[in-house]
């Protein structure tokens, strides 16, 4: 495998280390279980650094960089849906392991059950920007670089998104 090619390519790789939070989380949205979410990072890292020279603007290797996160995210969701898989809940997998009759709180899993749904039910434009959201905490603006739309649209999609979550399981508690 090659080093990046720019003169700093290495150094400058290191820094999206410094990222790798941001990117688990924003793989852990997309994901169906904890391991998958270090598994879809693992990714992300290799793709980047496959194609770190081909970057043009390193100031902006942070945004590229949770753009694959986010791409990286939606194809493996597709990959899944093309396979027929049926989605796990991550309240299932990220929780400890303890049977369904022993479980002291079914409640708070049913309503976790409900919000992980409502958000794979959601159109892929509304649900990228949920995820970066409310899982990788970025800032409407880090938002909008990312995607590559003015800060307004995401704003508004957020807004729909948050909308159409809580109808969902609004609906389901009925």
């Amino acid at each position: 495998m090659n080093e990046p090619s720019t003169a700093s390519g290495p150094i400058a790789f290191d820094r999206l280390l410094d990222q790798k939070e941001r990117v688990f989380r924003v793989c852990m949205g997309f994901s169906s279980s904890y391991e998958e979410a270090e598994d879809l990072a693992q990714d992300v890292y290799l793709k980047a650094y496959q194609s770190y020279g081909t970057l043009d603007r390193p100031e902006l290797a942070t945004y590229w960089l949770l753009r694959i996160a986010k791409n990286t995210g939606l194809d493996r969701q597709k990959m899944r849906r093309r396979r027929g898989e049926l989605l796990r809940s991550w309240a299932e997998t990220a929780l400890p392991a303890v049977t369904r009759g022993n479980d002291p709180a079914p409640e708070a899993n049913a309503k976790l059950d409900a919000v992980k749904a409502a958000i794979r039910r959601l159109p892929g434009r509304f649900r990228e920007v949920f995820v970066l959201r409310e899982y990788g905490r970025l800032s409407y603006e880090e938002i909008a670089r990312t995607l590559g739309i003015e800060t307004g649209t995401v704003m508004s999609r957020l807004a729909r998104s948050r909308k159409k979550v809580a109808e969902a399981i609004e609906g389901r508690s009925r």
